[in-house]
């Protein structure tokens, strides 16, 4: 699509301190479990939303809304390189969805819990 825009979030862990991981949207970061309310990435409708894995995280399992509230109208879904991509849906201006991040490290799942808003 032309014109059209994408946030990258990356989850990142390591073996020695694998929970909770370090998130980044490359204008926030957010590394401790009460971090998750605090960790808020701002989007707007038609946005390309990637999750990227780094650090000894093996896999990001799953990423699916824990509200109720789907932002995605397509997506998201995992990608051939691991990563996992959406599409940002059109909804109103302060839409807020509590999704959840099930990545892997050394063996064991954990997951993490960030938010999407549409701000646009």
């Amino acid at each position: 699509m032309c014109g059209s825009k994408s946030v990258t979030i990356v989850v990142s862990a390591t073996a020695a301190s694998p929970f909770p991981p370090t998130i980044s949207d490359g204008t926030s970061v957010g590394s401790t479990e009460e971090g998750d309310e605090n960790l808020t990435t701002n989007v707007g409708s038609g946005y390309t939303v990637v999750i990227k894995m780094a650090g000894d995280i093996s896999s990001i399992n799953n990423v699916y809304s824990t509200n109720g509230v789907n932002l995605f109208s397509s997506g998201p879904a995992r990608q051939s390189d691991g990563s996992w991509s959406g599409v940002i849906g059109a909804l109103p201006k302060g839409t807020v969805e509590t999704y959840s991040i099930d990545y892997t490290v050394g063996g064991n799942t954990y997951i993490q819990d960030p938010k999407i808003m549409i701000n646009s």
